[in-house]
């Protein structure tokens, strides 16, 4: 171990010695940053992940130039036998070198922090992925750096160590993409996607650390640095073939082994979540709906054996989720897998399942071709079945499998009962959240008259969705009174009136708002606009030549709005809402109080929001007043309950959740932002007092949206990292150059 620190320090000195390294260290990170920064601020997430996408293209370039004399120059210098004739080891020597070049590309990466931390000022940055991009990133860079090591101790010249590194790195990289397996039988494909080393860096840059990546990585470090100390070895015994046919056996038993240890390690599905919300990890909610299963669910997953290479992570992530399920129901849940594409009867079982035959594009032989392929999960719980047509990504698949699971064997729903009659949106017109309600509850439409006088009171969950005439008396005592002996409402209220062909409003007077002033809720007459969260729309060019043109333009009137709270459950899991054409919310204290309420804010505007009044020019392209903008409250929740606890599924009351608009929830905003569905079925399960639903973590892919003042802080965000990158290389060269002018001044006498 002391021979290969003492090669690592000399390695990792010397690099910092020569102005080369500097300057491939500042050109890597001057290029890996300006890459990010151009798309980063169009996506506005506060994420690293566009700056790992293009790390494994840089790495192939970068890594090559680092390892390209680690063995190669010694030869061409003549120093490897001098070297050598130390009381050194060669595996010594290769582990020292290979050591120093990753030290030295680790000590690169680090300027990711700088980067992170900036966008954290603006933004909510998870770093337990950034932890994950990091070991994913020394894991990349370790495959690439030992592969480089090998080819160094393959060649005498160092250029041509340079060229054929990159030409290898790249054929590693790419070994698994479609352009490469696209018309290749299934299993060599599979095994090629096994072998890119693209794909576990992929899977580790979610956060998520898997063992079988890691088993890849040191398999395949193993295997190419074996095969380098081969080659050190043929250098010495090359002409006594006896010996040398000993190594050879030896380093050939020995990378035979790491190889059946990488593929054994794909069978041992243990991981480590990174992420902040446990986004890969089985909650204990479903662990104890799995748990508490009477009977049998068997599980089929339809999965062809051709897939894009796109799909081949998400079918891993799919059967080690369906392995903890099978694990955790405690012999209740039965897995099977089935596929379509070798038994045509399977592939037509499947379609009468209900599981689709999705076409994909794929590239391949220089042009586009469309491959089919099943890609499905059905659920059997006695005579009852669902199913999950298409499994594009997994980051809702535990909620989906949980609540159908739930729907099947759960035999007594709760009701949950929209009012209608007065202009009120229908249930099937929040198509998918309707969809997402009937898998746990029980559906129906209500209208209050003569024959159903009353709210029944086994109403879970009452929801008034956006009522455009008058309600008349008898149905508002109704709703009071169901209210006042327990009941839950959510009240999706529109105090603007939209017209969409000249994107102007008009207050509406039968809004329902009125109401709430018993419980101390206000719903004001206004357009929320926030000029710095908000969402991008596609309008179209109006009159002229440009009425056959579209423009992408910010709307501030849609705006993105954030959970006031973590630790409500109706907000725990989304990270924002987008909300059109939404109206203000304040609170009376004293009414609440009066009224025996405690109100819980859920949906905040950022500081940069404001709200319009009066004429309702609701036109994107308009001078929003900066002046006077703060944060507004734009939904709101109630509650009679005893406890502070809102996560508690004993609590009982009055429960009522309010919310400036209606249309958010609709399929069209949903398209928009998945994440309303998340807050509309989390209000709807703490309404109806069922928050072991709520509970679980409804796995969309969170967004988590950068928010700037003004331009300035962009361009400091952007110009201010990449300065500080040079910065900090100036000054370590700096001080290396002086440190080493300081040393050569001294005399022996001096120094002793």
């Amino acid at each position: 171990m002391r021979n290969i620190l003492t090669i690592l320090r000399k390695e990792f000195r010397s690099s910092f010695d020569h102005p080369t390294a500097y300057i491939v260290l500042g050109v890597f990170l001057l290029l890996w940053e300006f890459l990010f920064f151009q798309r980063v601020f169009l996506v506005g997430e506060a994420s690293l992940r566009l700056l790992f996408d293009v790390l494994p293209w840089l790495l192939i370039f970068v890594v090559p130039g680092l390892t390209m004399g680690s063995i190669a120059q010694e030869k061409a210098d003549g120093t490897l036998e001098l070297l050598l004739t130390h009381p050194l080891k060669d595996r010594e020597l290769i582990l020292g070198k290979f050591l120093a070049s990753l030290a030295f590309l680790a000590l690169a990466f680090l300027f990711m922090i700088p980067i992170g931390l900036s966008l954290a000022s603006f933004g909510s940055v998870d770093w337990g992925v950034v932890a994950g991009q990091y070991l994913g990133s020394l894991c990349l860079a370790a495959v690439l750096v030992a592969l480089g090591v090998f080819i160094s101790s393959l060649l005498s010249s160092p250029v041509a160590s340079l060229l054929v590194s990159a030409a290898a790195g790249f054929l590693l990289v790419i070994a698994g993409s479609e352009i490469v397996t696209a018309g290749l039988p299934a299993v060599l494909g599979h095994i090629l996607e096994q072998l890119s080393v693209t794909s576990h860096f992929q899977s580790m840059a979610r956060g998520v650390i898997d063992l079988r990546d890691v088993w890849y990585v040191l398999c395949a470090v193993t295997v190419f640095l074996s095969l380098a100390y081969l080659q050190l070895r043929k250098r010495k015994f090359g002409n006594n073939r006896s010996v040398y046919r000993k190594y050879q056996l030896k380093i050939s038993a020995f990378v035979c082994l790491a190889v059946i240890v990488a593929i054994l390690g794909n069978y041992v599905p243990i991981r480590i979540d990174l992420t902040q919300s446990r986004l890969y990890t089985i909650t204990a909610t479903t662990k104890k709906i799995l748990g508490n299963l009477t009977g049998p669910v068997t599980l089929t997953l339809y999965a062809s054996d051709q897939l894009p290479a796109q799909l081949q992570p998400v079918l891993r992530d799919i059967a080690d989720t369906l392995r903890d399920y099978a694990s955790y129901g405690g012999g209740n849940i039965i897995v099977i897998r089935k596929n379509p594409a070798k038994d045509q009867s399977v592939a037509q079982e499947a379609v009468m399942q209900g599981v689709e035959q999705a076409q994909f594009n794929v590239v391949g032989q220089g042009n586009f071709q469309v491959q089919t392929g099943f890609l499905g999960i059905t659920a059997a719980y006695g005579d009852q079945s669902e199913v999950i047509p298409f499994v594009q990504s997994t980051a809702d698949l535990e909620y989906q499998l949980t609540s159908i699971i739930r729907k099947l064997t759960v035999t007594e729903k709760k009701t949950v009962r929209f009012l209608t009659g007065h202009g009120e949106k229908t249930p099937q017109e929040y198509g998918a959240l309707h969809a997402e309600l009937g898998k746990q509850y029980v559906v129906q439409p209500l209208t209050i008259d003569s024959k159903n006088p009353a709210v029944p009171d086994e109403t879970a969950a009452l929801v008034i969705a956006g009522p455009t005439t008058e309600i008349n008396a008898k149905t508002r005592t109704a709703v009071k009174t169901y209210l006042d002996g327990g009941g839950s409402a959510f009240f999706l209220i529109d105090t603007l009136s939209v017209d969409l062909s000249t994107l102007s409003g008009t207050g509406s007077s039968h809004s329902f708002a009125d109401f709430l002033l018993d419980y101390g809720v206000s719903v004001h007459t206004d357009a929320v606009y926030d000029v710095r969260s908000n969402e991008t729309v596609n309008f179209s060019g109006g009159g002229g030549a440009n009425r056959f043109m579209s423009f992408l333009l910010p709307y501030p009137f849609w705006a993105l709005v954030q959970p006031f709270s973590s630790s409500s459950p109706v907000t725990s899991r989304i990270g924002s809402v987008m909300l059109p054409w939404t109206g203000t919310i304040s609170l009376d204290d004293e009414t609440l109080t009066s009224a025996g309420l405690r109100a819980t804010n859920l949906l905040m505007t950022t500081r940069f929001a404001g709200r319009m009044t009066g004429a309702f020019n609701l036109a994107p392209q308009q001078d929003f007043p900066a002046v006077g903008l703060t944060s507004l409250l734009v939904a709101v929740s109630l509650s009679g309950d005893a406890s502070d606890d809102m996560s508690s599924a004993a609590l009982s009351g009055t429960r009522m959740v309010v919310v400036g608009n209606s249309n958010f929830l609709t399929d069209q905003f949903m398209q928009q932002s998945p994440e309303n569905l998340a807050f509309g079925m989390g209000a709807v399960s703490w309404l109806a007092h069922d928050d072991s639903i709520a509970s679980i973590q409804l796995k969309q892919n969170v967004e988590r949206k950068l928010v700037f003042g003004n331009d300035t802080q962009i361009a400091l965000v952007k110009f201010g990292n990449m300065v500080f990158a040079l910065i900090v290389l100036l000054g370590i060269g700096l001080y290396r150059f002086l440190r080493r002018r300081h040393l050569r001044q001294l005399t022996y006498g001096s120094i002793v």
